[in-house]
């Protein structure tokens, strides 16, 4: 490891460089805020300073990025030793270091730095190293451990750019990230949320900027936050001086053709594509244009998988033949609908989307790498908007069927203005590998469609019969969703037949967490897919009820409803949590049992056992009630009507699922009553 260490003249003048600007700009921090002082003491660790300065600088092939972290962490508790006395490095940065150094400054003033070669211990220089988390040693509380690395990044010019926020799981006195390159690159950056304006240095030589915040206080996130839409941060890219800001009219040109426009290099295969078409129309070539589309759509749902490409040869392959492979991958899929569509003459815009907790797009600022989803809208018949969301190796779309996180999400639609038919060259790549260019475009900002929790549900129904003499509950089962839950749902078990990874994961959990056959499935009577909005899906079966009702003798039985009530629930808020939630839908989750005896019955205690919570944002309901004298019926309704809950009201679904498991605990009694 000599080489990782070397003090390499470049590494060593970046360094000074930043040390300098560093102390002309800003003092090393102490907080004047005396109730975030009391913060920082009664936290686990806090940060006496956290700062990450990142260099520029161009080379042959593009550009290197030299990031220097600098950290200065205080660690009170013993339990702020075990959980944060860690050199924790990803597989990246421990491969990309240039120079290390961590100390701990003990609280009686002496210094005990870490030997670095046993960190990065082994055998062959040609093994590459995996992620780091090594105990630094010696800390306790009261002790500061102070961390000093440099990694690089060898980065295009379109990779110049970098969302940044300083949120952490720790408090922090002053947090900096600092920007620095030379006079031929300019730097653009926009702050959102009232995040400080940054310092700037500029001269002949260098530009350097200075970002900086203090008094952050600690973060707790969950999976339903949305940093971007609530919290401080800043993005920022580097740009060539000459160079213009970007428009949606370059987006188009660039982002969207690059994806979606069909090769013309492939005259093998080419002429399959037609013949393919042909054959999948057949009789019904004289239908609008819009039929003609969903055959197409729905043969490719049928036969064509998606999978990753062979090999780079691949990549300029038509359509013909991957419709001959029986196979596409993301990027030839986008290729062949775009032909399909302009094969029909059906109108489409291009879809710019961003998922929901990533935050909002920015329509002003054209950001690069912040659409993640690119996709193609359909004008019908109508004129409305119908989504096609291109297939993914996991998931095949429906036609309107889009991604839940983009529901409910800012999105930008464009189009360029034509005038008569178009032109070959803008409908092909050909040998000289120019991409289509739009002269004008029409743009439209909309919000993506989403659904309401009327649509986006999940109902369980179950009617089983009692046989006293044998003790067994036969049952009919139906398990039907709608909407964003049946989205995820497919998507998850298509991911789960595709990934074999995932699928021995999932596994593993189910065989540790128990085998829980509390409905058992004998046989599947049917499975109903609806291909139009809201996308239903049903399931019919038939099995065995186990684990719910218990013989306590020969007149008396108890119900059971832990195993058997499982709601989608909320994850409740943490204490600390200052977060509001963003989640993709509301939806309702509906279970209902009826259980028929051959006898009449009286149950026990019903009367205290109803539930009837609601609030501005959920609802729960439990029933359960005698039916025709010898059926027992119980519904357990658990319901969230907005995406969108503020932090404020968190506390109302923490009621609603306390409701929830207080259900799941109770245990009814049946009374039977003997024939006459």
């Amino acid at each position: 490891m000599s080489h990782l260490f070397s003090k390499r003249a470049k590494t060593s003048v970046l360094v000074f460089c930043f040390s300098i600007l560093l102390f002309s700009l800003t003092s090393f921090p102490f907080s004047n805020d005396e109730s975030f002082s009391k913060t920082c003491e009664k936290s686990e660790a806090y940060y006496l300073h956290s700062f990450k300065d990142v260099t520029y600088v161009k080379n042959w092939a593009g550009y290197k990025r030299y990031v220097a972290i600098n950290n200065k962490l205080v660690v009170n508790t013993i339990k702020g030793v075990e959980d944060y006395a860690f050199l924790n490095l990803d597989d990246y940065v421990s491969n990309h270091l240039e120079s290390i150094k961590i100390r701990t400054l003990k609280a009686d003033g002496t210094i005990v730095e870490l030997d670095s070669s046993l960190v990065f211990d082994q055998k062959s220089d040609n093994k590459k190293f995996g992620a780091i988390y090594y105990p630094i040693p010696s800390v306790e509380p009261g002790d500061t451990i102070e961390t000093d690395y440099v990694y690089y990044e060898n980065l295009r010019g379109y990779e110049l750019m970098d969302y940044v926020d300083f949120n952490s799981a720790l408090p922090s006195i002053n947090s900096q990230y600092t920007i620095k390159t030379g006079q031929d690159l300019q730097v653009r950056y926009k702050t959102y949320n009232e995040f400080p304006t940054p310092r700037v240095v500029a001269n002949d030589t260098m530009v350097y900027l200075q970002f900086s915040r203090d008094s952050i206080k600690s973060l707790v996130s969950n999976e339903y936050n949305c940093l971007p839409c609530e919290k401080p941060y800043f993005y920022y890219t580097l740009e060539k001086k000459e160079s213009e800001l970007r428009t949606w009219k370059d987006v188009y040109n660039e982002e969207f053709n690059f994806l979606t426009q069909p090769m013309a290099l492939d005259y093998e295969r080419s002429s399959y594509y037609k013949r393919w078409k042909r054959r999948v129309i057949g009789e019904a070539k004289d239908s609008s244009k819009y039929y003609k589309f969903n055959l197409l759509h729905k043969e490719v749902l049928k036969t064509i998988s998606i999978e990753p490409l062979k090999d780079g040869q691949e990549l300029i392959k038509s359509s013909g033949y991957f419709l001959k492979e029986e196979r596409f991958d993301p990027l030839s899929i986008r290729r062949f609908y775009r032909q399909v569509l302009e094969d029909l003459d059906i109108k489409y815009w291009a879809v710019f989307g961003r998922e929901k907790r990533l935050g909002p797009i920015d329509v002003n600022l054209i950001r690069k790498g912040e659409f993640a989803h690119i996709f193609f809208a359909i004008e019908n018949e109508k004129g409305h908007l119908k989504f096609l969301y291109p297939h993914e190796e996991d998931y095949k779309y429906l036609i309107d069927e889009i991604p839940t996180s983009l529901y409910d999400t800012r999105a930008v639609l464009v189009k360029p203005v034509n005038d008569g038919e178009v032109k070959r060259k803008d409908r092909f790549i050909n040998r000289d590998f120019k991409l289509a260019e739009a002269d004008s475009i029409l743009v439209e900002v909309i919000n993506l469609p989403s659904m309401n929790a009327d649509y986006n549900y999940v109902n369980q129904t179950v009617f089983t019969k009692v046989d006293l003499e044998e003790k067994k509950l036969d049952l009919r089962y139906r398990f039907k969703v709608s909407g964003g839950t049946s989205t995820d749902l497919r998507s998850f078990f298509e991911m789960l037949d595709n990934n074999e990874e995932a699928e021995e994961y999932y596994d593993a959990l189910w065989e540790y967490e128990g085998d829980d056959n509390t409905i058992q499935i004998d046989s599947v009577l049917n499975r109903i897919q609806s291909d139009e909005k809201p996308f239903g899906f049903v399931f019919d079966a038939k099995g065995t009820l186990n684990n719910v009702v218990k013989f306590v003798n020969d007149s008396l039985v108890s119900v059971s409803l832990d195993k058997l009530i499982k709601h989608n629930q909320i994850e409740d808020a943490s204490d600390k949590s200052t977060l509001s939630y963003y989640m993709d839908y509301s939806y309702s989750d509906l279970f209902m049992l009826n259980i028929e005896f051959p006898c009449k019955i009286e149950v026990l205690g019903m009367d205290d056992s109803n539930v009837r919570y609601n609030n501005k944002y959920s609802e729960y309901v439990f029933d359960v009630k005698a039916v025709n004298e010898n059926q027992l019926k119980i519904i357990s309704y658990y319901k969230i009507l907005d995406n969108y809950i503020p932090n404020n009201d968190l506390n109302d679904i923490k009621i609603l699922n306390e409701h929830c498991r207080n259900t799941k605990k109770r245990r009814l009694l049946v009374k039977l009553k003997q024939q006459d």
